[in-house]
Formats: structure tokens, C-alpha cells, sequence
């Protein structure tokens, strides 16, 4: 008989402590493999669930935040935002067949083109049925259309069944005044779908700062002070977390993050002298056009660009850039006449090249380039920097004087320098020529230092100019600014140094814009101290904080020894006294301006040599508070058609600031 075989207590204990460390490995594994399973879901799994949220009718709606507000330096309202209606579109799990007819039901009822319908559902069909590249996910919100009149309102909120996914939520829309006011300085918006690539450093900052992703939908600015403080004016986006039913109606609101507006602007700008002064300049150019007596009559003058800044600060009180153009017209769809229209009213002229006004011709292609932009030469308004600069260099001092000969042949076979009207101004000195603007009395100085140091001569002339904010960006806080154009530096190179010394040294061989002009002036007021042009003074959140406060910056000093500024506004002082070009002006002012009139000449292609308006001037010229520059292409002799225009804005300044 066998005899059963009992297991030790030791061997025992072992297989119990052997299976306890297996059900322990066990444990750990699906701890492990839990811990995976969730970063897989985090990370990796989203969009997926995403997806499954959007089946189980659940969705997050987007909540725009509003643009911050825009208002002028006293606090008045310049753009403003309006609540609209809008439809919204979710995606629902319904058949192709039902998501095209909810597309010819919407094209019916919101009185829009069903493709146009269909692409903003963008549920990958086209009207036949036919599968076709999606935009977005199915579980993304897509805009159908805004601004929803009451109508269309009730129709869509009445009838689910044929409309379904589509909802009606407020959303905010870009305001701009009826009225147009500074429309090239403020800028406009467009929806963010059709702006991405221009808005890459806005797009990457935000990302980087944690601001949230841009909507397809939300507005973005795309030029002006709009597109230069987008990340300011935007605001933070919230959102609503909804149940919605099998028609894709929102039943209930389970989670709601509301959004937190953009910040304010208070601009620089003054709402009187801007609106002023752009009345101003209508009833000027229909005068130039029409009114003025015999060779001052301009019937080309269409355009104008006036820029008024505070000669300490740096501050734009005044930027007109004419013709303007409603910006609401971006709130709704641009047909190819209006941009068209556009094409001659959209850039700002005062800091870029614009186009001459062809609107009305038969053919406005053709017409416009038989006119010039608006970056054109200086003419005589040059001056005071040419009187400055040989003053520095000792080509002349104070009281150096030179018989004007009327005529003054600089080299052999070449065309004589000319005065304007072919006048002699007799005897001239440096206050005295700036004062009769004696093209005669520059050529014979500026003649000489090229012979004296050649090219070396051109190289400091550029230097000079560069001090002064001329043949530079200014630093003006707008997209696009253009540098002008040194046409010397062409003409030294491929024709005459000599020639093209002269002829700069009166503003015949350069081209800058009107803000270079008015930084110029100012510049010129400030003896030689250069200040940025600024557009805003205050950054103030939603709740009246304020954020920031821009403050004045200086951005160079000039080598001209300041003994020379003084000659200067001497001379520019005298031209708006008798016997100045400039002395029908600033009669009614209790101080005396300095200024300086300029009428330049350009050649057109197939039309000629047209003379262009220039003006530039500064005030109280014993006390310089306000520069301004003016520019009125074809629009003749700079004193009649540009100076008025100066005129208005001292004026409104004097008004505005200068009260005792």
C-alpha cells in the first residue's frame, strides 16, 4: 500500500509567494497598459474622438470674441462692432441626399447661389452628389452666412426640418463709420479663410502664446492700423459645449466659456482736423478742376495727400490719403466692379504709390498710367534741406551771395537751369533764395561740390537726406510703406554725376511719399532731431484698463550743426511774407509760419511733362508745434492748389491745441 506524499511547509509558503509575485506582474501590465491606452487617447486619439462627440450630438461651438474698439484721441467712437445674426451649420449624420436638399433649401431662403451653399456646408459634396475634397472635419462648425435679416431669421428658426444642422447664433461684425474717415490709415477687415497668408507672424504668435487658433470665419485686419495691431484688436474666442437632436438642433447648453474682447485703440488722430480736412480737400480739387481762373485750372486733379504730425511727438493728427472708399463694403461680397473701384482708392497714398483716379475713363487702365502716383518728386519743397546741407559743408554761409543770372549753365552742351516763369531774382543769399525758391542759386552751389569732391559729394548728399527721414522708412506703424526713390543715385551711375547733382539739388531728381515730407518738415522744426510718426497713444482693455501706453521715440540726430537751422527757417519764414510764394497764405493766424511751395515736373509717357503741387510747412515758426506736407499730383503750382490745404490743417490745429 501506498503512502500519500505531503508537501513541506517551507516548499508551500515558496508556491504561494511565487503566485503572488506573478498576480502582482499581472496587475502592473495592465496598469501599464491602461496608463498607454489613455496617452494614446489624449494625444494621439482626438480627432477621433472628436468624431464620436459629434455622432453622440455633442458639439463645441465657437464663441467670437469682438475686435476691440478703435476711437480718436478725444475719445470719439471710430470703429465699432455690431451683433448679427448668423447661420451655423453642424454637421449631422443624415443621408447625401437630405444634406443636398437642406443646400437648395438654404439657397432658396438665404437667397444665395446653392454651390456657394453647399461649399460653405462642406459636407465633401457637389450639387450632382459627387464626393469631393473636404475643407474641414465633419465635427467643425462652418459658416453658411451672417448678417441675417429678420426674415430670413424666422424662416430658418421655424422650419428645423428643412434646414437641418443649421443654427442661428449672434456673432460680431466690423462696424465702420458711413461716413468715410481715415479709410486707408484705420484699414479694413476680411474673413480669416481668405487672409491666412498674410497674416503668418500674427498666425505663428498666436500659437506660440497659447491665444487659440483663427476661425475661417473671424474677421482679421488686413491693412491699416487694423492689420498693424491685429494681435491687440483681437480678442480671446470662447465657446459653448451643446447637445443638439437628430436634426442637429441645439437642445441643451452643457458648458459655456464666453469670450474675452480685443483691446481699444485710442489713435493719435483727431476726428475734427481728419474729417475737416478731407472736406477741404473735395471742395479743392472740384475748385482746381473747374473753378480756378486761368493757368491754375488743374482738370487732372483728382487725387491729394495731406499728413499733419506734431513736430515734439511725432504725433499724426491729420493722414488723407483721396479718393477714399467705403470699408463696409468688406463686410459683404465683393463684386469684380468694386474691385475694380478699389484698384484706385485702396492703398494709402501718403505711404505708398497710389494710382491716379481713373474711374470715370473708358479705359481706366489705359487712362491711369498716363497720370503719376502719388510718390513723386519734392520740387522746391527740397530746398530747405539743399540750403542746409551747403551751409554745413561750407559751399555757402549766411551771407554768401551770387548774382542770379536767370540761366545758369552748369556744363558745356547741357540744358541751363531755369527759374520758375523764367524770372532773375537779381542779388541772392541762402534766406533770400530759399525765400524766391532760386533753382539758379542751388544749381551754381551743388555744381560746385561735385567738382570739388565727385563722387564723394553724392554719397553725403545721400547721408544728409537720410537724416532727415527722406530716401528711408519713416517708421510709421502701417503695412507697405515705401522708401521713395533716389533717381540721382541712377542718373550718377549711368549718365551724369554732375548732372544729377544739379538737378537734385531742387528736388528734381528724387521722389519721396507724404509722410517722409511731413517727417521731414518736422524734422526741420525740431533742428534735426527725427521722431517717429505715431498713430496710436493708448492700448485699454475691455474693462478700461489701460495696457500701454505709447510713448514718444526719437529715432535719430542730425550732423547739421544747429547755428544753420536757424538761416533756414529765416527763409522759410520770408515765404509766406510779401513778396514770398507763399504770402496770400496764414493771414488769419496771430503767429507767422514757415513753409516752402514746390511745384515739381515729371515726365508721363505718352503724355508729357505735367507740373505737380507740393507744399510743406511748419508751425509757429518761433515755437514749432505742427509740420504738415501736401501733395496734389497735376495739380500745378504747389502755393495755389497744395497750400490751402496746409493752410486748413495749421488752422485746425491752432483751433484744436493752441487755445490760450
Amino acid at each position: 500500500m501506498f503512502k500519500s506524499k505531503k508537501a513541506s511547509p517551507a516548499a508551500s509558503n515558496e508556491m504561494i509567494f511565487h503566485r503572488f509575485h506573478l498576480l502582482w506582474l499581472i496587475v502592473f501590465l495592465l496598469f501599464v497598459a491602461l496608463i498607454l491606452r489613455l496617452s494614446w487617447v489624449q494625444l494621439g486619439g482626438g480627432e477621433k474622438y472628436h468624431k464620436m462627440a459629434a455622432e453622440n450630438n455633442f458639439k463645441q461651438i465657437p464663441v467670437v470674441a469682438p475686435r476691440g474698439k478703435i476711437f480718436d484721441t478725444d475719445g470719439q467712437l471710430l470703429v465699432d462692432n455690431e451683433s448679427l445674426f448668423t447661420a451655423i451649420y453642424l454637421e449631422t449624420d443624415e443621408s447625401r441626399e437630405e444634406k443636398l436638399e437642406t443646400a437648395r433649401n438654404l439657397s432658396k431662403t438665404l437667397d444665395l447661389p446653392a454651390e456657394e451653399v453647399l461649399e460653405g456646408m462642406d459636407v465633401g459634396l457637389d450639387l450632382e452628389g459627387n464626393t469631393v475634397p473636404r475643407k474641414q472635419p465633419p465635427y467643425y462648425p462652418k459658416k453658411i452666412k451672417d448678417r441675417l435679416t429678420e426674415e430670413e431669421v424666422v424662416q430658418l428658426s421655424e422650419h428645423p426640418s428643412d434646414f437641418k444642422g443649421v443654427n442661428v447664433f449672434l456673432e460680431p461684425l466690423r462696424q465702420y463709420r458711413e461716413e468715410p474717415f481715415a479709410v486707408q490709415t484705420i484699414g479694413y477687415v476680411r474673413p480669416f479663410a481668405g487672409a491666412k497668408a498674410s497674416l503668418q507672424k500674427y498666425i505663428k504668435a498666436a500659437e506660440e502664446e497659447g491665444g487659440g487658433g483663427y476661425l475661417d470665419w473671424e474677421q482679421v485686419g488686413m491693412d491699416g492700423v487694423e492689420y498693424s495691431y491685429q494681435d491687440e484688436l483681437r480678442g480671446k474666442h470662447g465657446y459653448r459645449l451643446v447637445r443638439v437632436n437628430s436634426t442637429g438642433k441645439v437642445e441643451d447648453v452643457i458648458k459655456e466659456v464666453k469670450p474675452k474682447p480685443g483691446n481699444d485703440l485710442v489713435l493719435t488722430l483727431d476726428e475734427t482736423m481728419q474729417a475737416e480736412t478731407e472736406a477741404f480737400i473735395e471742395k479743392q480739387l472740384q475748385w482746381l478742376r473747374t473753378q480756378a481762373p486761368g493757368r491754375h485750372r488743374a482738370p487732372h486733379a483728382k487725387n491729394a495727400y495731406a499728413v499733419a504730425l506734431e513736430v515734439k511727438t511725432g504725433k499724426v493728427r491729420t493722414m488723407v490719403s483721396h479718393p477714399d472708399y467705403d470699408p463696409n463694403i468688406w463686410n459683404g461680397s465683393v463684386t469684380a466692379e468694386d474691385f475694380q473701384d478699389l484698384t484706385y482708392t485702396l492703398r494709402n497714398g501718403t505711404i505708398m504709390e497710389a494710382p491716379y483716379d481713373a474711374r470715370q475713363a473708358a479705359d481706366p487702365e489705359q487712362e491711369y498710367q498716363r497720370h503719376p502716383m502719388s510718390v513723386l518728386p519734392p520740387g522746391s519743397t527740397f530746398k530747405p534741406m539743399t540750403t542746409l546741407i551747403a551751409l554745413n559743408e561750407g559751399l555757402i554761409s549766411p551771407y554768401t551771395t551770387f548774382r542770379d543770372p536767370g540761366t545758369f549753365y552748369y556744363a558745356p552742351a547741357t540744358p541751363p537751369v531755369g527759374n520758375s516763369g523764367g524770372n532773375n531774382y537779381g542779388v541772392l543769399d541762402a534766406k533770400k533764395a530759399l525765400a524766391k525758391s532760386a533753382n539758379t542759386y542751388y544749381a551754381w552751389a551743388f555744381s560746385r561740390w561735385y567738382r570739388n569732391e565727385g563722387k564723394e559729394s553724392i554719397d553725403k548728399f545721400q547721408d544728409y537726406t537720410h537724416q532727415f527721414g527722406l530716401g528711408v522708412p519713416t517708421g510709421v506703424p502701417l503695412k507697405g510703406e515705401q522708401d521713395g526713390t533716389e533717381d540721382y543715385l541712377a542718373i550718377a551711375d549711368r549718365n551724369s554725376g554732375l548732372g544729377a547733382m544739379v538737378l537734385s539739388s531742387f528736388g528734381q531728381a528724387q521722389r519721396y511719399t507724404t509722410i517722409q515730407l511731413a517727417q521731414f518738415t518736422a524734422t526741420l522744426a525740431n533742428e534735426g532731431k527725427r521722431m517717429r510718426p505715431q498713430l496710436v497713444e493708448k492700448v485699454i482693455a475691455s474693462d478700461g484698463k489701460v495696457i500701454k501706453e505709447v510713448k514718444p521715440e526719437g529715432l535719430n540726430k542730425s550732423d547739421i550743426d544747429p547755428r544753420h537751422f536757424q538761416t533756414v527757417k529765416e527763409g522759410m519764414v520770408a515765404v509766406t511774407q510779401p513778396g514770398g510764394t507763399a504770402s496770400h497764405l496764414f493771414h488769419g493766424l496771430p503767429f507767422s509760419v514757415a513753409a516752402k511751395t514746390g511745384t515739381s515736373e515729371q515726365d508721363i509717357p505718352q503724355v508729357g511733362r505735367v507740373q505737380n503741387a507740393v507744399f510743406i510747412a511748419y508751425a509757429p515758426a518761433n515755437n514749432p508745434e505742427i509740420a504738415v506736407a501736401v501733395i496734389v499730383p497735376e495739380g500745378g503750382y504747389g502755393g495755389v492748389a497744395a497750400g490751402p490745404i496746409a493752410e486748413k490743417m495749421i488752422q485746425l490745429y491752432a483751433e484744436r491745441y493752441m487755445k490760450e
